[in-house]
């Protein structure tokens, strides 16, 4: 994912390097102020409307230059500057934003097949009716994969196990697999990673969308342990095209290590407190299977001469020089991701300022051909800072979104480490400047825009609330930290952060 440095920007641990990114905008939106490091985000599907178009580059050309364009078919790009207008006299900073968005429509006469690793825990803490109930989903999950898709399921302790290898399902191997999903006992101790090797061998490289289905309800206390170990994992994974969603069951699992392998991979991450509800996960994510439109999608972004890229907030990614790659993995139809990136624009001459070149490559499912689109973002700079732009108000509300996602990960530190009063404090402060941000993203907006953006903050602020209510209900338990309360809470907020559009 990355050439050079490699930086791991969207896991909770690397989240902590930069405690905040509400002060990325100066007051009332102006470029140009010095702007601290942001942290990044925790998980949760994304489910954010698409924008359907023509193949062709469609800019989108106003007063104030080419800050902001539409391009694509099957999968559509948009990239917009924090600020179309910037000082002449002064070095600036603002932000790159690109929405990548699957095609609402329905473009393909029959989607991509697929390749599927269901990999679960079956150490002892699974035993009972959670293992069973797992099987029971994977049963149902594997009745309405279609004939021609592959499955493979690998069970995990101290030690893994194919309970079925890749198997190219029809009517009869079908049954097969049915059949080998009985009987399974709970044993031993947790090996997270253990699973993860023995699916990804198990599933081997197949045609199609191939996605990993890992579930757990415990710490990983053999094999890898780290995050960091389960980020190279999980890159290791994404470079074989393999996303892994990863489900957390109940509330003694490891929040940092799923969310590691999911955000890294280009998967999701869920979290599940009553395992009846695991059903409705594995439906959702063969819904986002069998609607896949695009994989192997991968932003480009040269950089301008002159222009220095600062920080990619909550994703990971590639740097070459000015040139930035940034994986997006699989689309859904209608599925939603974004990339935010800070930026530094030299002063200069008056006029327009190119900043970024941006293309976009990945495998077109509905065409069976490789896909591209891209598009120009171009400022203008201006000897009059009266006529500095504010901050784009669509850019305020994903930079709000990074904001309330650093918020949350700070929140569930200070909370597991028993500060439960700071961690409440930085929710609170959070939802202020989130009510600032919307305030100022409303006015700014157009009328088209702005039901949007209202929806947009008012789940932020949800979010934060929910979250403080939780842990000041977990604060009347004998130990907090450890309650069950508390240790739900935390994972909630770990769950959400997908739901946020990052």
């Amino acid at each position: 994912m990355k050439l050079g440095t490699v930086a791991l920007l969207s896991t909770l641990g690397m989240a902590l390097t930069s405690v905040s990114v509400w002060a990325l905008t100066p007051e009332g939106g102006g470029p140009g102020a010095p702007v601290p490091a942001a942290a990044p985000a925790v998980t949760g599907p994304s489910s954010q409307g698409a924008r359907a178009g023509g193949g062709l580059l469609a800019g989108l050309v106003g007063d104030d230059g080419d800050a902001s364009f539409t391009s694509g078919s099957t999968l559509m790009l948009e990239g917009r500057l924090g600020h179309a207008v910037l000082e002449a006299q002064r070095d600036n900073e603002t932000f790159l934003m690109l929405n990548v968005s699957g095609a609402t429509e329905d473009l393909a006469s029959a989607s991509a097949p697929v390749n599927l690793s269901i990999v679960i825990d079956r150490s002892r803490s699974m035993e009972g009716r959670r293992l069973e109930n797992a099987l029971s989903a994977a049963r149902g999950m594997v009745r309405r994969l279609r004939d021609g898709d592959t499955v493979s399921v690998v069970t995990y302790n101290t030690e893994t196990s194919v309970v079925v290898p890749a198997t190219v399902l029809d009517r009869r191997s079908r049954d097969d697999v049915l059949f080998a999903l009985r009987g399974i006992e709970a044993r031993g101790h947790t090996c997270i990673s253990c699973g993860v090797d023995a699916g990804l061998v198990a599933m081997g490289r197949r045609a199609g969308v191939s996605r990993m289905l890992l579930l757990s309800d415990g710490e990983a206390n053999t094999g890898i342990r780290d995050v960091g170990g389960f980020q190279l994992m999980a890159e290791q994974a994404r470079g074989r095209d393999v996303s892994i969603s990863t489900i957390g069951v109940d509330v003694d699992y490891n929040e940092r290590v799923m969310f590691a392998l999911a955000q890294s991979s280009n998967g999701r991450h869920y979290f599940v407190s009553d395992e009846a509800s695991l059903p409705r996960i594995f439906d959702a994510e063969l819904d986002s299977l069998v609607r896949t439109v695009a994989s192997r999608a991968e932003v480009e972004i040269d950089l301008a001469p002159g222009v220095t890229m600062l920080e990619v907030l909550d994703r990971s990614f590639t740097r070459d020089g000015n040139r930035v790659l940034v994986p997006f993995g699989a689309f859904a139809q209608g599925e939603n991701k974004t990339l935010l990136m800070r930026l530094r624009v030299p002063r200069g001459e008056v006029g327009d300022r190119p900043v970024a070149e941006v293309r976009m490559r990945y495998e077109d499912l509905t065409r069976n051909r490789p896909g591209s689109c891209e598009g120009s973002l171009i400022a203008r700079l201006s000897d009059d800072a009266a006529k500095v732009s504010p901050l784009d108000p669509i850019v305020e509300a994903r930079v709000a979104r990074s904001e309330t996602s650093a918020a949350l990960v700070r929140a569930n530190e200070l909370f597991s480490e028993g500060d439960i009063e700071a961690a409440r404090r930085t929710l609170d402060s959070s939802r202020g400047r989130i009510r600032n941000r919307q305030s100022a993203a409303h006015t700014r907006a157009s009328s088209a825009d702005q039901p949007a953006i209202d929806e947009d903050f008012a789940r932020q602020l949800s979010t934060l609330e929910e979250a403080e209510q939780g842990f000041g209900a977990a604060a009347a338990e004998p130990a907090p930290a450890s309650s069950r309360k508390g240790k739900a809470q935390v994972r909630s907020n770990a769950g959400v952060l997908d739901e946020l559009g990052l």
